[in-house]
């Protein structure tokens, strides 16, 4: 009898942990799966959140530029690692959208864009995938002129 109370708690651990387990999973994303979402405020950009959330913590999204996108100047609050995926990713630095200062990037470029810093972006012809990683909170603060 006094082997029941024991019993007990260890499959109660064994519980436990299985249920950890399964929320540590790992999470497969196939790109057919991805449902994009869009912004009235980011014309030509659909993007997910792939990981975590864009409100606290480390997250991850991924945004698709439509041909002919012009994302004007803005700024985020953390600093954002951004990844070419596909596509031609045109992007440079400042406070104005200029399109002769651009830069074409494409797959495997990685651009580490510090919290604060103003940018724009660009796809031309096709489109273009990133992939961008950072720290929330987070929000895309368009530079007023």
């Amino acid at each position: 009898m006094k082997k029941l109370p024991a019993m007990l708690a260890a499959l109660a651990l064994v519980c436990v942990l299985d249920a950890a387990r399964a929320d540590d999973a790992a999470k497969i994303l196939r790109p057919e799966n991805i449902a994009y979402q869009t912004d009235p405020n980011l014309p030509g950009v659909s993007f997910a959140v792939l990981a975590g959330s864009l409100k606290e913590g480390p997250y991850t999204l991924r945004a698709r530029f439509a041909p002919g996108t012009r994302l004007p100047a803005h700024k985020h609050p953390d600093a954002r690692t951004v990844t070419v995926l596909a596509g031609t990713y045109f992007f440079a630095e400042g406070e104005r959208f200029d399109d002769a200062a651009l830069v074409a990037y494409g797959p495997g470029t990685v651009i580490v864009v510090p919290a604060g810093r103003a940018h724009y972006a660009a796809a031309r012809d096709i489109e273009a995938m990133v992939q961008e990683s950072g720290t929330g909170p987070t929000a895309t603060t368009p530079i007023a002129h």
